[in-house]
């Protein structure tokens, strides 16, 4: 077997799993420095679920660091038949859900995204960058959660529903009614 084949066998999502037990195996048998490992390997994902929920950066910092540590602290409620990347984010996801309604802050106004429009009756991929940014922003925060999951983090229909606690219809309605309500936007912003 050369290289390439043994780094794309270590690096299927079976693979990424299986190292994600043993080392919270290792974590739960005393080597609390095996958790480095597991931060390591999930924080740029955590973290940029996080910004994408929240759209400030120092915000997205401050969820993340809480969420490894809400991790750390109930690792022991870890449940190893479910992928540990869609445990980590079930907390990363309602710390984030959380903090917004506590906070009530408006995640992203159009000011912070829009970009001037040079001619009004021609539109490119540039100008639905900020208008899809508003519009998701408009979402209410479980709708914003699933789409940034299955669009952003690829997660499947199922892993959405463990995640957010909701059933496998509710997520399909739930995203169904968002991609709607961006197109409808997106039609009424351009």
């Amino acid at each position: 077997m050369d290289e390439r084949s043994q780094q794309s066998t270590a690096d299927t999502p079976q693979a990424r799993a299986l190292a994600d037990r043993q080392t919270v195996e290792r974590v739960l048998a005393g080597d609390t420095e095996a958790f480095a490992e597991l931060l390591q390997r999930h924080q740029s994902a955590v973290y940029t679920h996080l910004w994408r929920m929240v759209r400030r950066p120092e915000d997205a910092m401050d969820l993340a660091q809480e969420t490894f540590v809400k991790a750390f602290k109930y690792l022991a409620h870890y449940n190893p038949r479910w992928a540990f990347k869609t445990w980590l984010m079930t907390i990363a996801t309602n710390t984030a859900i959380n903090f917004i309604q506590k906070r009530r802050l408006q995640t992203v106004s159009l000011e912070e995204v829009a970009e001037p429009v040079v001619e009004p009756a021609r539109h490119d991929a540039k100008d639905l960058k900020p208008a899809l940014l508003a519009a998701l922003a408009r979402l209410p925060e479980k709708a914003r959660a699933m789409f940034n999951l299955r669009y952003q983090e690829e997660l499947s229909l199922a892993e959405i529903g463990a995640v957010l606690g909701e059933s496998l219809a509710n997520v399909k309605v739930t995203l169904h009614r968002a991609r709607r309500f961006l197109k409808a936007e997106l039609e009424q912003e351009l």
